[in-house]
């Protein structure tokens, strides 16, 4: 069975190389030269976050929490889909800029970009050291490599195609590995025995509640989750630049619904899994580790020869997410922070960029050992920090305020932080958000009044 992995593995980097043959400048690396029809760019939307966290994550999470422990994820990343559909993605493709770093310069000044560009940049090492750790325990897992050196290989093999054809690799390579992972996903429920789901009474009061108890720190916690992936992974990067990779604005609009409703739609087979796990063996929960009941569901349950199914669609998930989460933040590196740097052409630059992203994110997989509690705090550090001057750039430019937007930055994430250490009742989001908000409109008026002083003096 690894040798079919394998050989799948490398039929999908075949694929990304074959796609590379479309680019020829900075715009096909890195945006598909705005090409993509709307299958491709609908699969390159669903691929966004479908990664370890979903298959792996979601379901130990249910089985252990319960439905309300997975809002965030799929729930939580369908919203963000749904909304970048019927309120983003017009805007966001109609922007004259080449980054979404450059959204903050148009509207906020050089000076927000500075500060923007490197929290955008810095918000998806953790995300992608979690894809590049998940990808080397699959390896270690068929060939008995220690991790660090699984890893090693994980890291050369998504690099390999993605350094090599940017957006057009990305685009092919994840249209095929949505279909593997689809297969693999309905394979799995389908071998699951019959009759299984009368037990779900059995399971505690409370534990299939989709809505919180009527408390309200309980409903400011629900909402949180909700929000960390649902506003938070939408002033981001890897979200425009998917958006833009789009032939034109209806085929992202209608991606990016479509999306949103597939997201949903095969993002709860992985919650089935979990429900499975939690009523028939329990005993698997009890300190067996992060994902390590699922992958005993698959041994147990699936015959041999297609287990190569779910590692398939494993893979290809892993796959997806981390070639995308590279190129974003290489995207930001190479034309807001070394664009200056004449020595190499724009596209070479680029894929100089997508290099050193991905030894940073192994260098930090290698050594990081709790990488998986950051890819949570990824989209909490741009909804605290970006969101809010995003929303007024688009809607409200009458108010756009550099001292606002770089105020909203500084004091979103520092209350976050500094409220988390303490380990509130209601979640820290919310103290940030009005950390953000509050920001926001103290650098405003401070500038406002500064441009009062000025124009009465002279």
């Amino acid at each position: 069975m690894g040798w079919i992995v394998l050989l799948y593995v490398l039929t999908s980097v075949g694929v990304g190389f074959w796609a590379a043959r479309r680019v020829k400048n900075t715009q096909d690396y890195l945006v598909a030269g705005r090409r993509l029809p709307l299958l491709w760019t609908l699969s390159l939307l669903f691929s966004t976050w479908f990664g370890s966290e979903t298959i792996l994550g979601a379901s130990e999470t249910i089985a252990t929490e319960g439905l309300l422990g997975v809002i965030e994820d799929p729930f939580g990343s369908a919203l963000c889909l749904l909304l970048v559909g019927i309120w983003l993605a017009r805007p966001f493709y109609r922007l004259p800029v080449r980054n979404f770093g450059d959204f903050y310069a148009l509207y906020f000044g050089k000076w927000t970009e500075r500060i923007a560009t490197p929290l955008m940049i810095v918000s998806y090492f953790g995300w992608i050291a979690a894809q590049l750790v998940a990808m080397g325990q699959v390896i270690k897992h068929f060939t008995g490599l220690s991790l660090p050196i699984s890893m090693a290989i994980a890291t050369v093999l998504i690099l390999s195609y993605t350094i090599w054809g940017g957006m057009w690799s990305v685009a092919a390579v994840d249209l095929l590995q949505n279909a593997v992972i689809v297969i693999g996903l309905v394979v799995l429920i389908a071998f699951l025995p019959s009759g299984w789901e009368a037990r779900l009474g059995e399971l505690p009061d409370g534990f299939l509640r989709f809505i919180p108890p009527a408390t309200p720190s309980a409903w400011m916690n629900y909402l949180a989750a909700w929000m960390i992936i649902g506003l938070g992974s939408l002033p981001q990067q890897d979200m425009y630049q998917r958006v833009v990779a789009a032939r034109n604005e209806r085929t992202a609009v209608q991606a990016a619904i479509g999306a949103a409703f597939l997201y949903l739609t095969i993002g709860l087979f992985p919650l089935i899994a979990g429900l499975f796990v939690r009523l028939h063996h329990p005993e698997w929960l009890q300190g067996g580790g992060e994902s390590a009941s699922i992958l005993r569901l698959i041994e147990s349950y699936m015959p041999p020869g297609v287990q190569v199914l779910f590692w398939g669609a494993l893979v290809s998930a892993i796959m997806s997410s981390a070639s995308g989460g590279i190129l974003a933040p290489a995207a930001l590196l190479a034309e807001n922070m070394i664009g200056q740097w004449q020595r190499f052409s724009p596209l070479t630059r680029a894929r100089l960029s997508v290099l050193l992203v991905a030894v940073i994110c192994f260098l930090m997989a290698l050594y990081e050992q709790n990488v998986y509690d950051l890819v949570g705090e990824s989209s909490i550090f741009s909804l605290v920090t970006l969101f809010v001057p995003m929303v007024v750039g688009l809607h409200m430019p009458r108010w756009c305020s550099s001292y606002g937007a770089i105020a909203s930055m500084i004091l979103g994430i520092g209350i976050y932080y500094l409220m988390k250490v303490g380990e509130p009742v209601i979640h820290p989001l919310w103290y940030g958000m009005g950390g953000a908000c509050g920001g926001y409109i103290g650098g405003l008026l401070i500038e406002r009044f500064r441009r009062i002083r000025l124009y009465a003096a002279t």
